[in-house]
Protein backbone atom coordinates (compact mmCIF):
# COMPACT_ATOMS: atom_id res chain seq x y z
CA UNK A 1 0.00 0.00 0.00
CA UNK A 2 1.30 3.45 -1.03
CA UNK A 3 1.07 6.02 1.01
CA UNK A 4 1.04 9.92 -0.77
CA UNK A 5 4.44 11.53 1.17
CA UNK A 6 2.18 14.53 2.33
CA UNK A 7 -0.19 12.18 4.63
CA UNK A 8 2.55 10.45 6.36
CA UNK A 9 3.71 11.37 9.31
CA UNK A 10 7.63 10.94 8.04
CA UNK A 11 6.71 13.45 5.20
CA UNK A 12 8.97 15.96 6.08
CA UNK A 13 12.44 13.49 5.65
CA UNK A 14 11.63 12.94 2.36
CA UNK A 15 10.93 16.26 1.04
CA UNK A 16 14.24 17.00 2.54
CA UNK A 17 16.24 14.52 0.89
CA UNK A 18 14.53 15.81 -2.22
CA UNK A 19 15.29 19.52 -1.50
CA UNK A 20 19.13 18.15 -0.80
CA UNK A 21 18.86 16.10 -3.94
CA UNK A 22 17.58 18.69 -6.34
CA UNK A 23 20.25 20.57 -4.96
CA UNK A 24 23.29 18.51 -5.67
CA UNK A 25 21.84 18.19 -9.09
CA UNK A 26 21.73 21.70 -10.40
CA UNK A 27 25.35 22.02 -8.21
CA UNK A 28 26.65 18.94 -10.61
CA UNK A 29 25.34 20.36 -13.30
CA UNK A 30 26.66 23.86 -13.02
CA UNK A 31 30.00 22.07 -12.65
CA UNK A 32 30.09 20.07 -15.29
CA UNK A 33 28.73 22.70 -17.31
CA UNK A 34 31.56 25.27 -16.36
CA UNK A 35 34.55 22.52 -16.74
CA UNK A 36 33.15 21.11 -20.13
CA UNK A 37 30.81 23.44 -21.28
CA UNK A 38 27.84 20.48 -22.32
CA UNK A 39 26.45 17.13 -20.35
CA UNK A 40 24.44 15.64 -23.03
CA UNK A 41 26.60 13.36 -24.87
CA UNK A 42 29.71 13.91 -23.20
CA UNK A 43 31.80 10.98 -22.81
CA UNK A 44 33.45 11.90 -19.71
CA UNK A 45 30.13 12.87 -17.69
CA UNK A 46 29.85 8.93 -16.68
CA UNK A 47 33.11 8.00 -16.10
CA UNK A 48 33.22 11.12 -13.42
CA UNK A 49 29.83 10.44 -11.85
CA UNK A 50 30.86 6.58 -11.09
CA UNK A 51 34.40 7.68 -9.74
CA UNK A 52 33.01 10.54 -8.03
CA UNK A 53 29.88 9.66 -6.34
CA UNK A 54 28.36 6.03 -7.12
CA UNK A 55 31.66 4.57 -6.49
CA UNK A 56 31.72 4.94 -2.70
CA UNK A 57 28.22 3.75 -2.09
CA UNK A 58 27.02 4.32 1.03
CA UNK A 59 30.74 4.08 2.51
CA UNK A 60 30.81 8.43 2.17
CA UNK A 61 28.51 10.89 3.15
CA UNK A 62 26.49 12.76 0.53
CA UNK A 63 27.41 16.05 1.44
CA UNK A 64 31.33 15.31 1.31
CA UNK A 65 30.96 13.55 -2.18
CA UNK A 66 29.26 16.86 -3.78
CA UNK A 67 32.07 18.49 -2.06
CA UNK A 68 34.64 16.39 -3.63
CA UNK A 69 33.33 16.92 -6.89
CA UNK A 70 32.37 20.19 -7.15
CA UNK A 71 34.72 21.69 -5.23
CA UNK A 72 32.27 23.37 -2.80
CA UNK A 73 30.00 22.64 0.12
CA UNK A 74 26.47 21.72 -1.19
CA UNK A 75 24.24 25.34 -0.80
CA UNK A 76 21.29 26.04 -2.99
CA UNK A 77 22.93 29.06 -4.97
CA UNK A 78 22.86 27.06 -8.29
CA UNK A 79 19.70 25.91 -8.05
CA UNK A 80 18.49 29.65 -7.29
CA UNK A 81 20.11 30.56 -9.89
CA UNK A 82 18.25 28.15 -12.49
CA UNK A 83 15.11 29.27 -11.24
CA UNK A 84 15.89 33.31 -11.18
CA UNK A 85 16.60 33.08 -14.97
CA UNK A 86 13.34 34.52 -16.68
CA UNK A 87 10.87 32.07 -19.31
CA UNK A 88 11.98 34.29 -21.80
CA UNK A 89 15.90 33.82 -21.53
CA UNK A 90 15.44 29.81 -20.70
CA UNK A 91 13.97 29.68 -23.91
CA UNK A 92 16.35 31.82 -25.88
CA UNK A 93 19.28 29.31 -24.02
CA UNK A 94 17.79 26.42 -24.61
CA UNK A 95 17.18 27.38 -28.37
CA UNK A 96 21.16 28.04 -28.58
CA UNK A 97 22.13 25.11 -26.74
CA UNK A 98 19.62 22.94 -29.33
CA UNK A 99 21.40 24.80 -32.27
CA UNK A 100 24.84 24.37 -31.26
CA UNK A 101 24.13 20.39 -30.57
CA UNK A 102 22.98 20.17 -33.80
CA UNK A 103 25.36 21.68 -35.66
CA UNK A 104 28.46 19.77 -33.37
CA UNK A 105 26.28 16.65 -34.33
CA UNK A 106 26.60 17.54 -38.47
CA UNK A 107 29.98 18.25 -38.26
CA UNK A 108 30.87 14.98 -36.49
CA UNK A 109 28.60 12.81 -38.69
CA UNK A 110 30.02 9.51 -37.49
CA UNK A 111 27.23 6.83 -37.05
CA UNK A 112 26.97 4.84 -33.48
CA UNK A 113 26.96 1.28 -33.34
CA UNK A 114 24.74 0.27 -30.77
CA UNK A 115 25.25 -3.70 -31.70
CA UNK A 116 21.50 -3.62 -32.05
CA UNK A 117 18.26 -2.79 -33.90
CA UNK A 118 16.51 0.04 -33.21
CA UNK A 119 13.41 0.14 -34.11
CA UNK A 120 10.58 3.41 -34.17
CA UNK A 121 7.10 2.53 -33.87
CA UNK A 122 3.98 4.14 -33.57
CA UNK A 123 1.20 1.60 -32.24
CA UNK A 124 1.16 -0.97 -35.51
CA UNK A 125 3.47 0.87 -37.60
CA UNK A 126 6.88 0.94 -37.75
CA UNK A 127 8.23 4.39 -38.81
CA UNK A 128 12.10 3.58 -39.39
CA UNK A 129 14.71 0.61 -38.00
CA UNK A 130 18.15 0.73 -37.95
CA UNK A 131 18.42 -2.82 -39.56
CA UNK A 132 16.71 -1.55 -42.95
CA UNK A 133 18.03 1.56 -43.17
CA UNK A 134 21.85 0.09 -42.54
CA UNK A 135 22.85 2.49 -39.27
CA UNK A 136 21.01 4.38 -36.29
CA UNK A 137 22.00 7.42 -37.26
CA UNK A 138 20.09 6.71 -40.80
CA UNK A 139 17.07 5.51 -38.76
CA UNK A 140 17.11 8.53 -36.72
CA UNK A 141 17.24 10.99 -39.74
CA UNK A 142 14.32 8.94 -41.21
CA UNK A 143 12.30 9.63 -38.14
Amino acid sequence: LSVPHIISDEASCYYHGYVLAEMAVHQTREWFLSKYGFIVDNPKVGSILCEHYWHFGNSEGFLDLVNRLTGRELNGKSWTDHLSISVEEKVRKEKEDYENAIHKTKEEETDIDLQMNLRFVDGDLTISDSKSKGSFLAACKEF
